[in-house]
């Protein structure tokens, strides 16, 4: 049993940026996430120890475009092969970029809270990309 493991990516270039997310002000960064992070699955000593680590980054700013990949994407960007195989998996992937003002944006659609049985695995991440 595993408690956690760390693994760190490069700034990647996204060639389509996303057409849905969210605004949040830098001021207001925690209380987004602590519910959007519940909503995606994290319990609270995992979105505890998201927002530790991403709220620096995040807080600073004026404002923050958000986007949560979906499983779909994280899948294609960055694929796993966990043996055995996971009953439940949750992946939360979060993209930002740092805005001066806000922009119009799609709010972005969520999916249903998985459920967790068995054996779980659960990633969380995020990326800086330019809007």
């Amino acid at each position: 049993h595993l408690y956690a493991l760390y693994w760190e990516g490069r700034k990647t270039e996204k060639k389509e940026h996303p057409k849905d997310g969210f605004i949040v002000k830098g001021k207001d960064i925690i209380a987004f996430l602590e519910e959007k992070l519940a909503l995606l699955g994290l319990n609270e000593r995992e979105a505890d120890e998201f927002i530790i680590y991403w709220l620096p980054k995040l807080e600073e700013n004026e404002y923050n475009f958000i986007h949560f990949q979906t499983l779909e994407e994280q899948n294609a960007n960055q694929p796993l092969n966990i043996t055995p195989k996971p009953n439940t998996l949750i992946r939360v992937m979060m993209e930002y970029d740092d805005l001066d003002s806000p922009i119009d944006i799609t709010e972005q659609k969520l999916p249903p809270l998985p459920k967790r049985t068995g054996f779980t695995v659960v990633e969380w991440g995020g990326t800086e990309i330019d809007i």
